[in-house]
């Protein structure tokens, strides 16, 4: 029995004008001309390819056009047909073989060969041992996760104080650090605040406040927000966060 549907070069399930002209018991001209004569309404479910291909005669080698189908040209074309018993079975094959192919192109491939059960069965062992080591993975670091956490304040961002922990260091030399480092402004009103090019990875509170004068001043406290513990951490040239130092740290105003 001859294969009734084959893939392209782009993979994809065709048949051809042959298959349908054997299988339906029709002359291969008749099913040629069917097709041209109705190519718009075809090349609605794509472009139909058409080539030049040998076929044996009793006379010796001979060559003809063929059209290559896909699916829903084939589909298409049965539409066309005149049904007998000969072209109802023809037409529940093809749809068959259109199916099984399909599904033989969906499963995995290595190699060029498709995977047997016993290779799926190693592939699903695999997955879960690599799930189990994640789990393990996740319980091992859910403790710094807990951590960060204990860190945060009520809207998710970080004191100094407690990044400066975390980074191995005490607060009032992580502000020194900032400052060298050009991240921090270093003096005036806005001392201890970042550049507005880092703004981003922080958060400014202000807050006002009554001089002895009467006068009312400002004094601004710097947040960290998460993105910028990673941050600082490459800014100031560090290997590691460690969370797990105890404590949370205080954070200083300045006026």
């Amino acid at each position: 029995m001859y294969e009734l549907v084959h893939t392209n070069a782009d993979g994809m399930p065709t048949t051809t004008t042959e298959v349908i002209a054997n299988g339906t018991g029709l002359q291969h001209a008749s099913v040629m001309k069917l097709i041209r004569t109705n190519l718009t309404d075809f090349e609605d479910f794509g472009r139909v390819g058409f080539e030049i291909r040998p076929f044996e005669t009793a006379g010796g080698t001979q060559s003809r056009e063929i059209a290559v189908l896909n699916r829903e040209h084939a589909m298409f074309a049965m539409t066309l047909f005149r049904n007998n018993a000969v072209v109802i079975e023809f037409k529940k094959a093809l749809i068959h073989a259109f199916t099984e192919m399909e599904k033989r192109l969906a499963a995995p491939v290595i190699d060029g060969a498709s995977i047997t059960r016993m290779e799926l069965i190693q592939i699903a062992m695999n997955a879960e041992t690599e799930r189990l080591q994640l789990e393990a993975k996740n319980k091992e670091l859910e403790p710094k996760a807990e951590a960060y956490d204990s860190f945060l304040d009520a809207t998710g961002k970080y004191s100094v104080g407690a990044v400066a922990q975390m980074l191995g260091m005490g607060q009032n030399r992580l502000f020194r650090e900032l400052r060298n480092g050009g991240v921090f402004i270093a003096s005036g009103s806005r001392r201890n605040t970042p550049y507005q090019q880092y703004l981003h990875h922080f958060e400014v509170i202000p807050h006002e406040y009554e001089k002895k004068n009467g006068d009312l001043g400002c004094s601004y406290t710097t947040y960290v927000q998460p993105s910028g513990i990673n941050f600082i951490r490459k800014k100031l040239g560090l290997e590691r966060i460690d969370p797990e130092l105890p404590g949370t740290g205080s954070q200083t105003e300045v006026a």
